[in-house]
């Protein structure tokens, strides 16, 4: 039996380093580096079991070609050549008969790596294909963040061990973020105080000394209120504001109207309770702000984020040994993106698409149509909204729809050509994080299985099968990963260290802000004359939006054992997860005539749900709750969650609004 390094490659900020234990070639365990930094040896409930992904029962292992109707999931077995002959053949003659825009791409966060996650780019700009705008995750998130601070960096998150109170702003940390959670513990030993803001009380708020429940989408008024109580009853640092940031003044003339009580007439949070979580965030030593991504996906979710973002500027947070605040650390990873990206390869600019709108984008008389769509490390039928106009459109019978995917997911069913792609234990990467600062590189720890092949290696055969000759489709991965970071030029020994794996650090965090913000005006922004120049309100603000109809505010976090669809395969995690299952009040059961937990439908214009209604008051009234995103094939109807969420985009950022949507609720005419 041997150890082999590797790295998680899911969607998650912790991105752990993981040591593989592989006998006669297959991975019999996982467990946790006990030597990285900051996951120091722990791995979630998820990829202790990867080994159970891995040798999934769902795994694709060949080429395949369908053979039935769209939808049925009937395939034959062909050989790659066959494969990739095919989609050259139909690729030329769709651009032939349309141009080039014909093509479009679907790419998700399947897997984090950097090379694997960018590899179709290229290609597809060597073809001048469609290209896409914003994603379902977070890029209203990234704007309003930035806006504020000016790049995706924040405290160093090791630093909230140092704190005197965290406030954990929409983030389930327990599920999402445990790692960051385990170095609050050691402040909590030293008398730290958590505080949780959440529209409902999930794991990390049940851990939390104050939980404060918030009506969804209504965050920035209650950072705003927050604002207006620390000015008002003088809890601001002015040395620091005169010093670091930009705007005050017009940001205090612009907080009178968000008194205590009108934001608790927009939050749900009793005045008392917002002049009193200020008080405790102004007279903190340090006081540390976690913020999630999910609030952002919200008609008001970048303008949310932005906001919040401004709370340390008002007292110095950010200055403060284990203050400040963090979203994302994306940005504390210098790298060459163009080494894979390739955009000087576009012919020309080629059109622009949300890729939200995977349904619409499909179904609409776009010059010229989609008629060649690629789906890479996604499993849109399932994660994109609207899902039933998703669906719709790949029943299109002029669409040739090819799917590079490791399951038989319920996307595949729908594909013309099916290919196997490898999992992160059987290719090669480089793993940087978005939620702590360690890069590592991964060869692979097993074998490929069967004959499937990773998205660097798929695109760049069929680059060279289209006759594309440019440098990037004959380059090893091992040479793009080099030339991702320039510094490995000149300096042998960090070069040495990172082709051997070694876990590394490129940027300290901690001292970015030590002489000011990298914004325009070199400040943290309460005013922001880019916003006001791409259009936005240049101050934070909380703006109303229209309701659609529905009794219930529908969320749909991640649950705690799958993480979106990536884990439908592993039974296991399934069964502790139980069923698909919608979280309600009992007063808003009553309402239905639903007296005790069983099978419901949730349903709105777009469709109904088959789920069961589990009664807890963990959940506010007026809030629904469905975590995870389940395969069909294990849901009782075939309908996933996303069949009630809509398309529509955040205020900015082009990103995907799957927290901003209502359902009403009915029992059903029989339990089954």
């Amino acid at each position: 039996m041997i150890q082999r390094k590797t790295v998680c490659p899911h969607d998650c900020p912790d991105t752990c380093s993981i040591i593989a234990k592989v006998e006669d070639g297959k991975v019999v365990s996982t467990k946790g580096d006990p030597t990285h930094p900051f996951t120091r040896g722990a791995l979630c409930s998820k990829v202790l079991r990867y080994g159970e992904r891995i040798y999934s029962p769902d795994r694709l292992l060949y080429p395949m070609r369908r053979v039935g109707e769209k939808g049925e999931g009937r395939f034959e077995r062909i050989s790659w050549e066959e494969a990739l002959d095919e989609i050259t053949a139909r690729l030329k003659q769709a651009v032939s008969l349309h141009r080039s825009e014909t093509v479009y791409c679907f790419q998700g966060s399947g897997n984090m790596g950097i090379i694997q996650m960018n590899a179709h780019f290229p290609f597809f700009h060597k073809l001048g294909a469609s290209r896409g705008r914003g994603n379902l995750c977070s890029p209203a998130a990234d704007i309003g963040w930035n806006y504020t601070v000016g790049a995706m960096v924040g405290s160093r998150p090791e630093s909230v061990a140092k704190t005197d109170l965290l406030i954990v702003w929409g983030s389930n940390m327990v599920s999402s973020n445990m790692h960051m959670l385990a170095f609050f513990k050691e402040a909590k030993k030293q008398g730290a105080q958590m505080i949780v803001i959440d529209p409902y009380k999930n794991r990390t708020a049940k851990q939390a000394d104050w939980y404060i429940p918030i009506r969804p989408g209504t965050d920035a008024a209650l950072a705003l209120g927050m604002m207006y109580v620390l000015v008002a009853e003088d809890l601001i640092d002015p040395a620091y504001i005169a010093a670091y940031t930009i705007g005050f003044p017009e940001l205090e003339q612009s907080l009178w109207t968000y008194t205590p009580k009108l934001v608790e007439e927009i939050t749900g949070v009793p005045a008392e309770h917002v002049q009193r979580l200020a008080r405790m965030y102004g007279q903190a030593r340090a006081p540390f702000i976690r913020v999630g991504i999910g609030l952002s996906r919200s008609r008001r979710g970048g303008m949310a984020i932005r906001t919040i973002a401004c709370l340390p500027g008002l007292v110095g947070a950010f200055h403060k040994p284990g203050g400040g605040a963090l979203m994302f650390t994306s940005d504390a990873f210098p790298m060459n993106m163009d080494a894979i990206l390739c955009a000087d390869l576009l012919p020309r600019e080629t059109r622009i698409l949300d890729n939200v709108r995977l349904g619409q984008n499909l179904l609409a008389l776009h010059d010229p149509p989609i008629t060649c769509l690629f789906v890479t490390g996604s499993n849109p039928v399932l994660s994109c909204p609207d899902s039933g106009l998703v669906r719709k459109g790949l029943l299109r019978d002029d669409l040739f729809t090819v799917v590079h995917e490791q399951f038989m997911t319920d996307t595949v069913s729908y594909a013309d050509i099916v290919l196997p792609a490898t999992t992160s234990f059987e290719s090669e990467d480089v793993f940087k994080s978005y939620g702590h600062t360690y890069l590592q590189r991964a060869e692979p720890v097993i074998a490929p299985l069967g004959e499937a092949r990773s998205n660097f290696d798929f695109y760049m055969a069929l680059g060279n099968k289209m006759g594309f000759s440019d440098a990037i489709f004959s380059k090893s991965m091992e040479q793009v990963a080099l030339e991702l970071f320039p510094r490995f030029q000149t300096d042998n020994r960090q070069r040495e260290a990172f082709l051997a794996g070694k876990t590394m650090e490129l940027m300290k965090i901690d001292e970015v802000f030590a002489h000011g913000f990298p914004t325009p005006s070199g400040k943290l922004e309460f005013y922001s004359a880019q916003m006001e120049k791409d259009g936005y309100f240049p101050l934070p603000v909380y703006l109303e939006v229209d309701e659609e109809e529905g009794d219930l505010h529908l969320l749909t976090p991640p649950a705690h054992f799958t993480l979106n669809t990536s884990f439908g395969g592993v039974e296991a995690l399934r069964e502790k997860e139980g069923r698909p299952t919608i979280q309600i009040h009992p007063v808003d059961a009553m309402a239905q005539g639903i007296e005790e937990d069983g099978w419901i439908e949730a349903y709105n214009r777009r469709g109904q749900v088959r789920l069961w209604a589990r009664l807890t008051e963990d959940i506010p009234p007026g809030t629904a709750v469905a975590e995870g995103v389940w395969w069909t094939k294990h849901t009782p109807d075939g309908n996933p969650i996303n069949l009630l969420t809509s398309d529509r985009l955040t205020d900015m950022g082009w990103g995907s609004t799957l927290h901003d949507n209502r359902v009403s609720l009915r029992k059903m005419a029989h339990d089954s």
